[in-house]
């Protein structure tokens, strides 16, 4: 499994070997149903999640608490990474647009990979980091 999603997760790609056996040992895996509720905006973030199979909406609250679209995920995508590394509430809801499956991580088994892969650690952060730039832009539309 961890070999196949190197394949396709560009977070698991930049993962040797070892550290992508030993993130998917700590992972679990869940499923939902379209429609559901995979995480709330403003929520404490307690799993980060690659995406398996299935999309996800992604959506956001503004300051007058207007719902806006702000990004569709597939396959080998990956969210809550800001909650997971720096304990952050979440900053937006996540909905599986179709039955979904994907992988859950618990935020320190995140943390001790990343420490360990400089390369991993720039995938997450540049992710959030474009993901804070497109909100913020989405926002102002």
């Amino acid at each position: 499994m961890s070999d196949e999603l190197a394949r396709f997760s560009k977070l698991f790609s930049v993962l040797d070997e070892a550290s992508r056996k030993k993130l998917m040992g700590l992972s679990v895996k869940k499923t939902f149903a379209k429609g559901d509720t995979l995480c709330r905006e403003g929520e404490e973030g307690k799993e980060f999640y690659v995406l398996l199979k299935g999309t996800v909406t992604v959506t956001g609250d503004d300051l007058l608490g207007r719902s806006f679209a702000l990004a569709t995920l597939e396959p080998g995508e990956f969210f809550g990474e800001l909650a997971a590394l720096s304990g952050q509430r979440r900053q937006a809801t996540v909905t599986a647009a179709e039955d979904v499956e994907v992988l859950c991580f618990p935020p320190p088994a995140v943390a001790e990979v990343v420490k360990a892969s400089k390369p991993a650690l720039e995938v997450l952060q540049k992710a959030g980091l474009h993901r804070t730039e497109d909100t913020m832009k989405k926002m102002m539309e």
